[in-house]
């Protein structure tokens, strides 16, 4: 028997069967009807200060839960997302956003329509620049299909969609569509096996084979396949910024994080030196690799999109698949590799094997990365700077705690903190928009607020999305912020520098008072930093802003390296 429902039942529907438990926005007349919907639902609607803070929210919340949510009126609400949804796409976070539209019946007047700007379709034809599938729910007995290809699309491509709801369409009736017949695929196992031995053969001649892993392992779940894989061959790997803790960086494994030139000069060398990169799961970007180019004739390249050895491509090859195949393949190889290299019998391997959990791996070199840093002593009187900033952090960061930084040296000068075990680390790495972190916050902690999350913010990306603090009263959440404020845009000093680098000082401290909770602290020096340290640590109730003052030339060693590239450019 055929069965019957309302568009917007069905939409929801279809949002919690993709895993949506919370969506984030701000009402408005032409959606406000389907807020109202959601609110009956298991769905949480989470309010934010404006249309931009909740699409950062929302793409957070995607890259920690696997899928987010976003509300919006038309135009005024859907266009200020654009930018946080641009960076959503470019960094492959699985977002829906909804708008709310002028009705159908809306459409045919000779009036003008609020909110509207050259014409009805103006906001569709700009979300088609920042998505990879789009729909117009008009019709009834089309919508069901397309919200069910809508929200396949943004699973599979990991890269957010957008649904436009008229608002006299919020309870029209529709039919559920009958199940689908599962298709089988229909990808060639014959080059999927052709690609998995030339791999393994390229591997296997290799002296000095190395991994680089980025965000794809995480965004399509294949973190154990890829410990499988580092387990299985004992080879050294490195992230890029974007793929940072895809697993936990204490792996013994780990020699630290990739960024082409601007990154550390032991990981620079050791990839350069290698006869064998595999990239799986990377966005090749300038920021993550600075303007490094692979030598091709040394690279096996695998992405959801892209699969490359050397000269030779190949289509449809599942990257989890090819993980999972790669780690079974070179199990025997990296044995034998280890064998020689300790000079033993079988027996005498595999008694090495069962001794000791905490053996030397021999593949892996001693690099800055995975040695010990000397242990952080603090100065009482000595003026923060950003390198010892980000020293003391590294020892402060509990298991866990999300990190999550804005851009800046923010995220640059984080590139060398040890993300923890059961922690993860964001920060809008490639399409670097400033006023990321506050609102992704909310995201990250929301579905968990016992995942104390550490935020890393200057003061020039605070004062873009700063106001987002109130939705941490709002919905009681204690996430410690460190201000970094050297009073403008550091980076772009170091690129050109003039009075438009220059922002007004905030008393950043002060922000509890404005928003009526939280623990404010200003520190000036090493000594303050360790006592704002305990209190927020104490501060469990709370947000706890920590507002660290900084020369205004300060930098970290990787911001320098990455300004003295990019300045070239910059005429």
């Amino acid at each position: 028997m055929t069965r019957e429902t309302t568009i917007s039942e069905y939409l929801i529907q279809g949002l919690q069967k993709a895993g949506v438990d919370h969506i984030f926005g701000i009402p408005g007349d032409y959606v406000i009807k389907f807020f109202s919907e959601l609110e009956k639902s298991s769905i949480e609607t989470i309010g934010t200060c404006s249309e931009q803070g909740a699409a950062f929210a929302a793409d957070a919340y995607s890259r920690v839960h696997g899928i987010g949510a976003l509300c919006v009126t038309f135009s005024v609400g859907g266009l200020n997302t654009v930018n946080a949804v641009a960076g959503a796409y470019a960094e492959k976070a699985p977002l829906i956003v909804i708008s709310g539209a002028p009705g159908v019946c809306e459409r045919n007047t000779d009036y003008l329509l609020h909110h509207s700007v050259k014409d009805l379709n103006s906001q569709l034809n700009i979300f088609k620049e920042v998505t990879v599938a789009q729909c117009v729910l008009d019709d009834p007995q089309s919508a069901p299909y397309e919200i069910d290809r809508v929200i396949a699309a943004c699973l599979k491509h990991k890269r957010p969609v957008y649904i436009e709801f008229p608002r006299d369409m919020i309870h029209s009736k529709c039919l559920i569509p009958p199940p689908k017949t599962e298709i089988i695929s229909s990808k060639s196992n014959e080059i999927f096996n052709e690609a998995l031995k030339e791999a393994v053969e390229m591997i296997k001649a290799a002296k000095k084979p190395v991994i680089l892993a980025g965000v794809e392992i995480r965004r399509y779940h294949v973190e154990n396949e890829f410990l499988k894989l580092l387990e299985n061959t004992g080879f050294p790997y490195v992230t890029n910024v974007l793929g940072k803790s895809v697993i936990c960086e204490s792996h013994p494994q780990y020699l630290g994080v990739y960024m082409g030139k601007m990154g550390d000069p032991e990981v620079i060398k050791y990839i350069e030196e290698s006869d064998c990169t595999i990239i799986l799961g990377a966005l090749m970007t300038d920021t993550d690799t600075g303007t490094t180019q692979f030598n091709i004739s040394k690279t096996i390249y695998a992405s959801s999109d892209e699969f490359c050895i050397k000269h030779h491509y190949f289509k449809d090859i599942d990257l989890g698949e090819f993980i999972y195949r790669l780690a079974q393949e070179l199990k025997a190889d990296c044995e034998q590799r280890l064998k020689g290299q300790l000079g033993c019998s079988e027996t005498q391997f595999i008694a090495s094997n069962q001794a000791s959990e905490k053996k030397e791996n021999l593949l892996i070199p001693k690099t800055a990365n995975n040695s010990k840093d000397a242990e952080y002593i603090a100065q009482s009187e000595t003026p923060m700077t950003i390198k010892r900033f980000f020293k003391r952090l590294n020892s402060f960061i509990p298991e866990g705690s999300p990190i999550i930084c804005d851009v800046g040296d923010c995220l640059f000068g984080s590139a060398t903190l040890k993300i923890p075990k059961d922690s993860v680390y964001l920060g809008p790495a490639f399409y670097t928009s400033m006023g990321y972190a506050i609102p992704a916050t909310l995201g990250v902690m929301i579905k968990n607020p016992e995942l104390r999350s550490l935020v890393i913010v200057g003061d020039g990306a605070f004062q873009m999305t700063g106001p987002e603090l109130s939705c941490f009263v709002k919905y009681n959440l204690n996430p410690i912020i460190f201000v970094l404020n050297n009073k403008g845009y550091t980076t772009q000093r170091y690129l050109k520098d003039g009075n438009y680098n220059d922002i007004h000082n905030w008393n950043y401290h002060l922000f509890p008072q404005i928003v009526g909770s939280g623990l404010g602290i200003e520190v000036k020096t090493e000594g303050e930093f360790e006592e704002a340290l305990q209190k927020a640590e104490n501060n469990t109730e709370s947000f706890t802003i920590i507002n660290i003052h900084l020369d205004k030339y300060d930098k970290s060693d990787t911001l320098y390296r990455l300004t003295s590239m990019l300045g070239k450019n910059v005429v």
